[in-house]
């Protein structure tokens, strides 16, 4: 518990922890599509969330 910041407000508390919730899953993706040898997906720039799933999808 001491990794957190337990005195804030309700509403800082959801923009400090949505921000890190954002940027492990950034990582994680990017880690990801390096593991499956597709580091070129993480340099296509303005990539929706629905057209990175589907370039996912389609890849053999």
């Amino acid at each position: 518990m001491t990794a957190y910041e337990l005195d804030m407000y309700p509403s800082e508390a959801k923009i400090v922890y949505a921000e890190k919730h954002e940027k492990l899953w950034i990582e994680f993706v990017e880690e990801g599509v390096e593991r499956a040898g597709y580091p070129e997906l993480k340099e296509i720039p303005g990539l929706s969330k629905a057209e990175f799933a589907e370039k996912v999808r389609s890849l053999d």
